[in-house]
């Protein structure tokens, strides 16, 4: 399996499985809409997140598909109440069938009433350590037209448990007609045929080592197989070395960044090498830190990209706004069980503001790990204290580098980060940012991306919650920059 950043590895989850007529299928996700859901152009303005907090108009929500009560299951309330123990689970989850071998011996009524929908469907063939870990899942994908005819995104959800976070990818149309398709989605039937509504693939491309942006680029290029690949470069595999082409399918028809040379991407002298949309989406690769992974040195890499047509910033890590509102595809139940005080309370009604609570909670969760209010009274046992929603506000609906990759990765070396900085805000000129998780299209230009990486003048400033750091993150940064500061100052080695 291809490598995982920390952020993927507590990213985990254990996939409850229903049995049926004596197997073992995918827990159903609620279905709160049709399959092929897009949201319109012309509904874009309600979706949009603004950088500057005074410009948001927090009284209005976006649609959320609240409709009041809903069933919820026993299964939610049961082991699976903390982050702990969904890590923990991740570890013993056991791998179900194939969903069309399931789906064969389920009769009409137990299709029904499970709620599977074939289209959300799929298989993952690599063992991860987020939903499903291996074999079957489903997920349902919403696509969001940014630019009428040229630009869009595709959103599904990562799970970890009850936890679960958007994660997205971009889709250009070129002046030619073919499409550029960035960090492929688990590879469901509704996915494939959002895109393919759109045009003809023509370019698949992996932007990062990170592995949940990664892993269904092989699914993606069996799809498509006129299409070509990009990966930056910098791509790994452990436990045991395997080629790209064994991970991608296909060696690659091009690398950002040869020779593991972080900088802006040009045409160079092999035409072979070149990707031909370079004269309309530019590139830049950030060598962004260094893990040691089983005793191998390994340095990691992300690619922005300029879509210069739509002034839009294209990245998959590296900045994020975490919306105070709930996006659309959040599942209630989990909401609901993440906000309760404690995991010995039953299960909150389901109200807008609980669900608020909980899409809250969760955010603190997947930033920090363990947050600073979350605490564990005793096994079985964890409870929230007062506290919790002013350290929410002080990351919520601002852009921001996120506390993991600024911990552990840009604090090795912040004069190559600030190098890459002054690259994108020196020479590219955006007036909306894309990132791979949670809100999107953000409302930012040079300036305010530069303001996010304000810390690199003075690490001192903006400082995340020392609390918040201090039992999760910290911990794991200190253990992975330790002997790793200043790893190589120069943009070009």
């Amino acid at each position: 399996a291809r490598h995982s950043s920390t952020r993927t590895a507590l990213m985990a989850s254990h996939v409850g499985r229903l049995p049926v007529a004596n197997r073992r299928v995918p827990r159903p996700r609620v279905a709160r809409r049709p399959a092929g859901r897009c949201v319109a152009a012309a509904g874009l303005d309600s979706w949009r997140v603004s950088s500057d907090r005074s410009q948001q108009r927090p009284d209005t929500a976006p649609p959320n598909d609240f409709t009041g009560a809903v069933g919820v299951g026993a299964d939610i309330n049961t082991t699976t109440t903390t982050r702990r123990a969904a890590l923990t689970g991740a570890l013993v989850a056991c791998v179900a069938p194939t969903v069309p071998e399931a789906f064969a011996k389920l009769s009409t009524t137990e299709s029904v009433l499970l709620n599977i929908d074939p289209a959300r469907s799929y298989h993952q063939n690599v063992p991860t350590l987020f939903a499903p870990l291996f074999g079957d899942d489903s997920r349902e994908t919403i696509l969001t037209c940014v630019v009428p005819d040229v630009l869009w995104f595709l959103t599904q959800n990562l799970a970890l448990g009850p936890l679960e976070t958007p994660i997205r990818c971009v889709v250009v149309k070129l002046e030619d007609g073919g499409l550029w398709v960035h960090a492929p989605l688990a590879p469901t039937s509704e996915f494939f045929s959002l895109i393919e509504s759109l045009g003809d693939v023509q370019h698949v491309v992996v932007p990062t080592y990170a592995l949940e942006h990664k892993i269904f680029a092989k699914d993606a290029l069996v799809r498509w197989p006129a299409s070509k690949l990009w990966v930056v470069t910098g791509q790994f595999s452990f436990p045991v070395e395997v080629s790209d082409e064994y991970v991608f399918g296909r060696i690659p028809d091009g690398v950002l960044g040869v020779g593991g040379r972080d900088g802006r991407v040009v045409f160079n002298e092999n035409k072979a090498q070149n990707p031909p949309w370079l004269n309309e989406i530019e590139c830049d690769v950030l060598r962004a830190g260094r893990f040691d992974v089983l005793g191998k040195d390994v340095s990691l890499y992300e690619a922005t990209f300029l879509h210069r047509k739509t002034k839009t910033l294209i990245v998959t890590d590296c900045v994020a706004l975490i919306p105070s509102e709930i996006p659309p595809l959040q599942t209630p139940e989990k909401l609901l069980l993440v906000g309760k005080t404690s995991t010995d309370d039953p299960q909150p009604p389901d109200t807008l503001e609980n669900r608020r609570r909980g899409w809250k909670k969760m955010c603190l969760l997947i930033t920090y790990f363990f947050p600073e209010h979350e605490d564990l009274v005793r096994p079985g046992l964890v409870t929230w204290s007062e506290g919790w929603e002013t350290n929410f506000a002080a990351i919520a609906d601002r852009l921001l580098v996120p506390p993991v990759v600024r911990a552990t990765l840009y604090s090795q070396d912040p004069e190559r980060v600030k190098s890459f900085v002054d690259r994108v805000v020196g020479d590219w000129d955006f007036e909306q940012i894309i990132p791979a998780h949670w809100a999107a299209p953000i409302d930012a230009t040079p300036v305010t991306f530069k303001n996010a990486f304000r810390f690199l003048e003075d690490d001192k400033r903006d400082p995340f919650n020392e609390g918040d750091m201090r039992r999760g993150l910290k911990p794991i940064a200190d253990s992975v920059v330790k002997g790793r500061v200043g790893f190589g100052t120069s943009a070009k080695t």
